[in-house]
């Protein structure tokens, strides 16, 4: 899309927009109706439409609200499970990482990982090192990711504060990081480009059944509180763990949701230059570099509570705190954490003395005697074959005939890593904006940021949102006309990222935010001030920093130190 012409569609009446969209869901037939918005489910409606399929996607809350927001933010083949023997898995999930790096190279960037060795000296080597060279050699060295060994004064160099009883040195190996939650938010709208419809504040609330087979869905439209029949020749479940509830509209599938919490430092606080995975007898982590911040998780335990809102736990955080300290001698406190998320991961298998650890990570996908088809299970990184696995289920034999062609079809805004530091030095230059600031924009919009400056420089919004960080009040305006945005969460805790990394969970800039917002989507002062107490009360719950919270919440959002010059440009929003 040319700057032009993203400009003007930033300019439309989105509520008009989704009339329309309401419009032509219920009154089309469609060759396949996806339900669920999250990376499996976006990845599906991408897949149909790429076949020539007609193809729509319902949502009952916002583009990757539930799982697809809360991973890791690792595209990786998956270290860890060769200790399970899952070659395979790992070796597919390395050949997609391999191809996500071109199809999304504004999203997803290959980053270092340090791999502190611990033990007997020369059998530590060797039994970890043959592991990492396995993974290099099913795929991880491909785009440079090749392993390296060094010796205790590297590894020290590079981690200071390593604990060092003991240390016998590290393997550099590499993965892929991301932002998940606009990685997703891409996926979808290169299928709306397509031609795909995706809607979101959907509710699914059951199949429509002809003869005993599925030929559509019924929906609640929860903005506009409508019923709607949407006809469909293929319905597909991706709802992850909601399936596996009792009260799903299709009935519970056979899920094990597994609970992942996540804590935030800022870089400086722990200070190492790469990212690492931290092991003690029994526990492991990860230290994925983030602007700003360390991202440090996971956790794994099983989980039989509600799917909405996940948050972490007192004792999920504490474990994650125990397990830096025990690595790394760095006195870490839960004083020290901005923001924490939790995400629940939809497994499949069953869980075996109460534990997921050793739950399979494949997907598995279904279909019920009414013709419904269902996908479960699986990892973030290989989204795209369990999108093409579903889609084959649905057609069966017409597959043959209509192949998936998402292998190479790059996301909006994708464009190669010499280009988007082209673009970026332009916008600084044009725009009058830092050169971090028009690297994070480009790494958050890909070839759109220039048209994000061009609608911010014709509204007078190219001032920074929160002082000292990288986000444009602009780029509120441009997630309502162009990034389905709805509700100040769908804009503050997945198009920024700011509901987590801000210790006050954003109530500083929540009523500018309201106000950008609500402009374009025409809300009046009632309704501002609602969407704001809903959006806190929300955030204060899914991303607080439990038994410290209360003490900040009232505070006013700090900006923090500049981002460190190593670390990663990939994305922040």
């Amino acid at each position: 899309m040319t700057d032009e012409i993203a400009i003007a569609a930033a300019t439309t009446d989105p509520a008009a927009a989704r009339r329309a969209d309401l419009a032509a869901l219920a009154s089309e037939a469609w060759d396949v109706v996806v339900v669920g918005g999250g990376v499996t489910g976006a990845g599906i409606l991408l897949d149909a439409v790429s076949r020539g399929l007609r193809a729509a996607l319902v949502e009952q809350s916002d583009i990757a609200a539930g799982t697809s927001s809360r991973s890791s933010r690792l595209i990786h083949g998956g270290l860890r499970y060769l200790e399970q023997f899952h070659v395979g898995l790992v070796r597919e999930a390395l050949s997609e990482r391999a191809r996500l790096l071109d199809l999304a190279p504004h999203l997803v960037s290959l980053r270092p990982f340090v791999f502190p060795l611990y033990g007997p000296p020369f059998a530590t080597r060797a039994f970890y090192g043959a592991g990492i060279g396995f993974y290099d050699a099913l795929g991880s060295a491909r785009k440079g990711g090749v392993s390296r060994h060094l010796g205790v004064r590297a590894t020290l160099e590079l981690a200071p504060p390593l604990r060092r009883e003991g240390l016998r040195g590290s393997i550099v190996y590499h993965d892929g990081a991301e932002d998940d939650a606009r990685y997703v938010l891409a996926v979808a709208r290169t299928a709306a480009g397509l031609g795909g419809l995706p809607v979101t504040r959907v509710r699914a609330d059951g199949l429509v059944l002809e003869g005993g087979r599925a030929t559509g869905i019924v929906a609640h439209d929860l903005v506009g509180g409508d019923d709607l029949r949407v006809r469909a020749r293929h319905v597909i479940d991706a709802t992850g763990v909601w399936a596996a509830r009792p009260e799903s509209p299709f009935g519970g599938a056979r899920m094990i949701p597994s609970l992942g919490s996540h804590i935030l430092v800022p870089r400086e606080r722990i200070p190492v230059k790469h990212g690492m995975t931290l092991r003690i007898p029994g526990k492991v982590a990860f230290l994925v570099p983030w602007p700003e911040f360390w991202v440090i998780g996971t956790t794994d335990a099983p989980y039989d509570g509600k799917p909405d809102h996940p948050s972490a736990s007192r004792a999920e955080v504490d474990r994650l705190v125990e397990i830096v300290n025990a690595a790394l001698a760095v006195d870490l406190t839960v004083d020290d954490i901005v923001g924490t998320y939790a995400g629940l991961r939809p497994l499949v298998g069953d869980a075996e003395g109460g534990g997921t650890v050793k739950v399979s990570r494949e997907h598995r996908v279904s279909i019920d005697r009414t013709g419904l088809v269902r996908i479960g299970g699986g990892k973030y990184t290989t989204y795209r074959l369990m999108a093409r696995d579903a889609v084959d289920a649905a057609l069966g034999s017409d597959a043959a005939r209509r192949p998936s062609a998402t292998a190479d079809l790059p996301l909006v805004g994708a464009a190669s890593r010499a280009v988007l530091s082209g673009l970026a030095d332009r916008i600084a230059q044009d725009a009058g904006l830092t050169a971090d600031q028009a690297t994070r924009l480009t790494r958050r919009h890909g070839t759109e940021a220039m048209a994000v400056v061009e609608l911010g420089r014709r509204r007078d919004l190219l001032r920074p949102l929160v002082p000292g960080r990288p986000f444009l009040e602009a780029e509120v305006v441009w997630a309502a006309h162009r990034e389905m945005a709805l509700s100040l969460d769908d804009v503050l805790a997945r198009r920024f990222r700011l509901a987590m990394e801000l210790r006050d969970r954003g109530a500083s800039i929540a009523p500018r935010v309201a106000d950008l917002l609500g402009a374009e989507l025409g809300w009046d002062a009632a309704r501002r001030a609602r969407e704001i107490a809903a959006y806190l009360d929300n955030a204060r719950r899914e991303y607080a920093v439990p038994g410290v919270e209360a003490s900040v919440a009232a505070e006013p959002a700090a900006a923090p130190a500049a981002a460190d010059p190593g670390a990663p440009t990939f994305s922040e929003a």
